[in-house]
């Protein structure tokens, strides 16, 4: 398209890839392409071994693994063969503007394509599982982790310096910068990959214990658990190396400045780029850990089996990105010279005082009565963490609840192999067209009851804080939770007990985080199922499963934006996942 129109000053570097020089138009959808090319393409393999040597009561396994992560990129992104709106500013009409090739703006952008990224992990441990006794088993063990600095092939990388409020780059990268990337921002060379955290150690520890023979047993155990930033993590891309840049037209001496298929022309200056912001990063690496405990007591009673557990777990130095660049609240109206760093409209920096408590406890039981088996549990979790809420960067974290992790939850689930057929108390003496069609079948069935997701009130349209953050938290004036029997899905939560903070108040909204109880989770799977034996070889499975048996709503969690009264408290969708009923007729060949 770009060749058959004849648009000049876009793709300089002659890129060819499924694409398109988008046009808006105004009253109309635009015209565009996804962006194409190579996107991506993984080159990934790892190498992992194990030894293990068993003496006397000592079984000792030990090994490591080697991951190297490397990803190609080849997109070829929108912007790069042109980006054209078209207002109406000229004919009054937007598609008259398209017709005579009268953009109100232009932008192009000459992208870093055809890139390579590269990482790797690399881990090492040992175990001794030592039997002390009869009744006692101890398991000691301990891991090491490094995990790699990403890097971009081509060099083409850069950083933020909280230290200084400069961009820093590579050395030798220099000429790469691009001439319109704004001169008030600094630009200096230095460090720019981070350095690995070499003192990732995790021990672990383990015991199981019989104090009173075969039918108890006492588990319990700890570990240490080394955070995982995640591949190519902390890569900035973009930044000075790749910016777009917008030609905005008018009208001079009767006639548009510019227009298609030049809509770029050398003689015209003022080409604007859109406003920097910066991602920043510690070139010290530092890996949060997790604490993990747990104790268990197993007890069979006659026929029946139980399993009393505690879990839990104390997170500390966890990564989390915040965004840095705003003023602290105040009664002064925001102007973008408040801001801590104003030659950027935003800007975040990674931090490594993040935290998570999480505490559980579980009952399950489990009996066999026949040809049927019963299995059940039910658990009572809390999870918090003080990365909830990341609004205000001078306020000390707050702790609030993690919005998944629901109070209660029981799954139920029964096994039940039907007592008709051959071998089984009822017509197993059956002639053989009877027992194939009606012996051997069995019965499958699980059901979730969970409450219900918590969420947050929110408001919208204002920046009481003069932060220049629009809406967030209300105010809480009472609870908001309803009572169990007043929910409903057109009002499942007392939206008069959330106001908006007053205009210009200096502050955020008071409210908490993750207080208010959505919908719960009621479902059932249904499955029967039969094999049968086509000859001694083969096998044919037949299984008919019902998804949501009962064709029970799940439903979503409520709108909670007090800015919108007419929706607000209202449930207007289901739960991610929870479908209507679904029946599926499968088979399964074994030989």
């Amino acid at each position: 398209v770009v060749k058959e129109l004849g648009i000049q000053g876009v793709n300089p570097q002659g890129l060819s890839a499924a694409g398109f020089p988008r046009m808006s138009i105004t009253g109309y959808p635009a015209l565009t392409l996804p962006p194409g090319g190579v996107n991506p393409n993984d080159f990934d393999w790892g190498y992992a071994d194990t030894v293990t040597w068993s003496k006397g009561r000592h079984v000792v396994k030990f090994g490591g693994e080697f991951k190297p992560k490397n990803l190609f990129v080849g997109r070829v992104p929108t912007g790069a063969y042109g980006d054209f709106s078209f207002d109406g500013r000229f004919t009054g009409y937007g598609f008259g503007d398209f017709l005579l090739g009268y953009p109100s703006s232009s932008s192009r952008l000459d992208p870093l394509t055809n890139r390579w990224r590269d990482d790797s992990e690399f881990g090492v441990f040992i175990t001794d599982d030592f039997k002390l006794s009869n009744r006692v088993t101890l398991n000691l063990g301990l891991r090491w982790d490094r995990f790699g600095s990403p890097s971009f092939r081509d060099g083409l990388m850069w950083n933020w310096d909280i230290s200084t409020g400069k961009i820093v780059i590579p050395t030798g990268t220099e000429n790469k910068v691009r001439p319109l990337y704004p001169k008030n921002i600094t630009i200096v060379t230095g460090q720019v990959r981070r350095n690995p955290d070499m003192t990732n150690f995790a021990p672990r520890l383990g015991v199981a214990w019989r104090p009173f023979g075969e039918n108890t047993v006492i588990r319990g155990g700890y570990g240490l658990y080394t955070e995982y930033l995640g591949r190519f993590a902390r890569l900035n891309t973009g930044g000075p190396f790749e910016i777009s840049e917008t030609y905005i037209n008018e009208i001079r001496d009767g006639k548009p400045l510019f227009a298609l298929p030049n809509p770029f022309p050398p003689s015209i200056a003022g080409a604007t780029v859109p406003s920097q912001s910066f991602t920043g990063y510690p070139l010290e690496t530092k890996n949060g850990q997790t604490h993990q405990f747990n104790l268990t007591l197993e007890r069979q009673v006659h026929d029946v089996g139980f399993r009393l557990s505690y879990v839990g777990s104390r997170s500390r130095n966890v990564n989390y990105s915040l965004g840095i660049n705003k003023p602290a609240p105040s009664l002064i109206p925001f102007t973008a010279s408040r801001r801590p760093w104003p030659q950027f409209v935003g800007g975040s920096y990674f931090r490594t005082d993040g935290a998570r408590n999480f505490n559980a406890l579980t009952l399950q039981a489990q009996r066999k009565l026949g040809s049927l088996t019963l299995d059940a549990h039910w658990t009572w979790a809390s999870n918090y963490n003080n990365m909830v809420d990341l609004t205000d960067p001078y306020a000390r974290p707050g702790w609030g609840r993690d919005p998944y992790t629901t109070r209660n939850r029981a799954v139920m689930n029964a096994v039940w192999e039907i007592p008709v057929g051959k071998g089984r108390p009822y017509l197993s003496a059956a002639p053989a067209v009877v027992n194939h069609a009606l012996g051997g079948w069995q019965l499958y069935w699980i059901a979730y009851f969970e409450s219900g997701w918590y969420f947050t009130p929110s408001f919208s349209g204002s920046d009481p804080s003069n932060t220049n953050t629009s809406g967030g938290r209300p105010d809480r004036v009472c609870n908001g939770n309803l009572p169990l029997g007043e929910r409903g899905i057109n009002r499942w939560f007392d939206a008069s007990c959330f106001v908006a903070p007053p205009a210009g108040a200096g502050r955020y909204g008071n409210a908490g985080t993750n207080f208010l109880e959505g919908p719960g989770y009621h479902m059932h799977h249904i499955s029967l199922a039969k094999t049968f034996n086509l000859t001694e070889r083969w096998k044919f499975t037949f299984t008919a499963a019902g998804a949501n048996g009962f064709n029970h709503a799940n439903f979503s969690r409520p709108s909670a934006n007090i800015s919108a009264p007419g929706s607000v408290g209202v449930v207007s969708g289901l739960r991610a996942g929870a479908t209507a009923r679904r029946i599926e007729l499968r088979g399964r060949i074994d030989f």
